[in-house]
């Protein structure tokens, strides 16, 4: 009897904690996380109940009193992985890259052989331009880890390092080990296309084709390799293929219409570059096939408007061509080459044709960094020739609008500095004979 009402206590004791305990759970089951925190929070706060709590505000969107209530569990308990984990999670939707990487850190440092930390941090460190690191990391756990995902990581790395050839050969032992992998069949065409080996590329993508045909990351790719190696047909046939899948985006439709063009189809090809022209009305490839499409089918008059807008937008305007010479300007003056600083004035003035300042600058560097008042006197002479007796007092400003000196005060300088020069010329050379 005394052992059955012993049972019976601890029965009850533990029917009572689960009735406490339940209404949390069930909540968190159900997604119902602003009554689970606001049931935690009648409790005295427990590790358990906190990273509850955090995982509730966390679904919730909540990132950052998330992120705070994972802080406390760590202050609690620093040797609590799953808080690391949450907590790096947290500060990468808060874009806290460097803490999320330090949180991933420590969870390594607790535990090695956490897989999912390892390749979170790996991938984490890819995405924040990492490579090296990222590398090293992928490289230590393929020894003992060749899953595609490891692998791919390896890949991504090397991309990243621009070690495109090894990159390639992860992507290959990837499609060796795992023929299904369609990412590795992506990858590699992408990267033979980058590099103008189309048939390599065709070959990757048509190798994982015979095992599924309607995957469209790996079509897109089969399809631009036929493209640009001009298996037009071909290429065709793969783009026509991709729109009844219901694929449209841009570079599908695009190449689809290089593929009509290429070979004659051109009111099927107005019609793709005309689909397009409203999401990349200032592309001037897309304007300049639209335009040829147009004139070899019924919207000639739409070609001259389209090939026009597509040469306006190529010809860079005057104000940027002012700045980009200014630039230069500076550079060449700051690396001392002179020579290069006259010229660099010289185009920024075919472009600034009201800063007649810029020929007083060409003198001054031809008399005091060259030494030539020869050509100093016949810049000066040109820009005093610029100067209208009957204007108002003009000024000069700087970039930000701010008064350098009045227009006119040049002018006075000029004139004197003109005299000088002549002078000086006439007591070195004498009366001419």
């Amino acid at each position: 009897m005394k052992h059955l009402l012993i049972l019976l206590c601890l029965f009850i004791s533990q029917a009572l904690a689960a009735q406490v305990s339940n209404p949390i759970q069930e909540a968190m089951a159900n997604y119902d996380y602003e009554t689970a925190i606001s049931l935690i929070n009648q409790e005295k706060p427990t590790v358990g109940l906190l990273m509850q709590k955090g995982k509730a505000q966390k679904g919730l969107g909540n990132n950052m009193e998330a992120f705070n209530t994972f802080r406390q569990v760590i202050a609690a308990d620093s040797t609590n992985q799953q808080a690391h984990i949450e907590a790096a999670e947290c500060c990468k939707t808060l874009a806290k890259y460097k803490d999320a990487l330090e949180y991933y850190r420590k969870t390594l440092d607790l535990n090695p052989k956490n897989k999912y930390a390892r390749l979170q941090f790996i991938t984490l460190l890819c995405q924040t331009g990492n490579f090296a690191e990222a590398f090293g990391e992928s490289s230590v756990m393929s020894e003992t880890d060749s899953s595609a995902v490891v692998l791919h990581l390896q890949g991504q790395s090397l991309e990243g390092l621009r070690e495109r050839e090894a990159a390639i050969g992860c992507y290959h032992v990837i499609q060796e080990k795992y023929p299904s992998d369609y990412l590795a069949a992506a990858k590699l065409g992408n990267l033979y296309t980058s590099m103008k080996q189309y048939e390599y590329a065709i070959e990757a993508t048509e190798r994982y084709r015979q095992l599924d045909t309607t995957n469209i990351t790996v079509n897109q790719q089969n399809a631009l390799a036929y493209c640009f190696s001009k298996q037009y047909p071909t290429a065709i046939n793969r783009y026509e293929t991709l729109c009844q899948q219901g694929d449209s985006s841009a570079q599908t439709i695009y190449y689809l219409g290089i593929s009509y063009y290429a070979t004659e189809k051109y009111y099927e090809a107005h019609d793709c570059f005309d689909y397009l022209l409203p999401y990349m009305e200032d592309d001037t490839s897309l304007l300049y096939y639209l335009a040829r499409s147009c004139a070899k089918t019924s919207w000639k008059k739409e070609g001259v408007e389209y090939m026009e807008k597509a040469i306006d937008l190529t010809i860079p305007k005057d104000s940027a061509l002012i700045r980009l010479y200014k630039g230069l300007v500076d550079c060449c003056k700051l690396a001392f080459e002179n020579e290069k600083k006259i010229q660099a004035i010289k185009d920024q003035y075919k472009y600034d044709k009201t800063n007649h300042k810029l020929l007083y600058d060409i003198a001054w560097t031809y008399s005091y960094m060259l030494k030539n008042n020869k050509m100093a006197e016949q810049y000066l002479t040109a820009f005093l020739k610029t100067k209208d007796p009957n204007a108002r007092k003009e000024q000069v400003v700087d970039e930000d609008g701010v008064v350098v000196m009045g227009l006119d005060s040049y002018y006075n300088a000029a004139t004197k500095w003109l005299n000088d020069i002549r002078k000086e010329k006439f007591f070195k050379e004498g009366v001419p004979q």
